[in-house]
């Protein structure tokens, strides 16, 4: 079951998705908030693992997406389905795994 406790999803912004069919995960690079008070963004990437059905339901905007919110919207055998809310709509993904790296 996926954690996204310890990942502070809001405001981090979506550069660019790697889907790696191979080890079947799903990459995305990010501006990624390591202090709030000075408004300090670093790059970072948050990897999916064991990652399908990747979806993307958003609007078209100037810009990067900037994800809002993160949620587990359900669990079934080890699969978790994750909704990540943007400023542009949603994006949705099934997998085992995340890691912030």
């Amino acid at each position: 079951m996926v954690d996204l406790s310890g990942i502070h999803f809001h405001d981090s912004q979506i550069k660019r998705v790697v889907d790696d069919s191979e080890s079947h995960s799903l990459t995305m690079e990010i501006d990624y908030p390591v202090n709030w008070e000075l408004n300090e963004f670093a790059p970072r990437s948050l990897v999916f693992v064991d990652c399908y059905n990747y979806q993307v339901f958003e609007q078209p905007f100037e810009g990067y997406s900037t994800i809002l919110d993160a949620t587990i919207d359900g669990n079934e055998n080890g699969w978790s389905r994750i909704v990540l809310e943007t400023n542009m709509g949603r994006r949705e993904l099934i997998c085992k795994g995340l890691r912030l790296v």
